[in-house]
C-alpha cells in the first residue's frame, strides 16, 4: 500500500506548493512622513503650502502607488485633509518623494499667539495619517507618522 501512496502524496505536495507560490503578496504598509512644509502664500483668510510627504516602502518589491488619502493635524487641530492621485512606484526597500500642493488656514491654528515671527520660527507638532491603494479597487493600506517640523528654515 506504501508504493501506491507515495506518488499521490507526491502530486498533491507539488499541487499545494504551486498553489501558494501564486498567491500575491500581501505588502506591509509604506512609512509616509512629512519631509518638507513651505508656505507658498501668506492671505489673511487663506494660506497656500507646499507639503513633501516621504514614503518608505518597506518590502522586498517594488510598491506602486495610484492613490493616496491624507489628514494633516498640526498641534493636534486638523490643518488640511485630501487626496493624490499622483502615480508613483516605490523601489523595494527604497523611498519616493510625493509634492502636494494644500491650502489652509494656519491662522485659526496660531490665532492664539500675538507674535507671528516667534510662532512661524518654532517647531509644531504634526500627525498624518491616511490610506494608500496600490492596486485599483484593491486593500489599502493605511498609515500614520507623528514628529515635529518647523514652519520656517534659517538658510543661513
Amino acid at each position: 500500500m506504501y508504493k501506491y501512496f507515495q506518488p499521490w502524496f507526491v502530486i498533491i505536495l507539488v499541487g499545494l506548493l504551486t498553489a501558494c507560490a501564486n498567491l500575491p503578496l500581501q505588502p506591509i504598509s509604506p512609512q509616509v512622513s512629512l519631509a518638507d512644509f513651505r508656505i507658498v502664500n501668506l492671505g489673511v483668510f487663506s494660506q497656500n503650502y507646499k507639503l513633501r510627504l516621504r514614503v518608505k516602502n518597506p518590502n522586498s518589491f517594488p510598491l506602486p502607488i495610484n492613490h493616496l488619502n491624507y489628514q494633516l493635524h498640526i498641534n493636534d487641530q486638523e490643518f488640511t485633509k485630501g487626496t493624490s492621485n499622483q502615480a508613483v512606484t516605490i523601489p523595494a526597500s527604497g523611498e519616493e518623494f510625493l509634492d502636494l500642493e494644500v491650502a489652509s488656514n494656519l491662522m485659526r491654528i496660531i490665532g492664539q499667539w500675538s507674535d507671528l515671527k516667534t510662532v512661524l520660527n518654532q517647531d509644531f507638532n504634526y500627525r498624518l495619517s491616511g490610506n494608500i491603494n496600490v492596486i485599483e479597487g484593491g486593500p489599502q493600506l493605511p498609515f500614520e507618522h507623528k514628529g515635529n517640523i518647523p514652519l520656517l528654515w534659517n538658510d543661513s
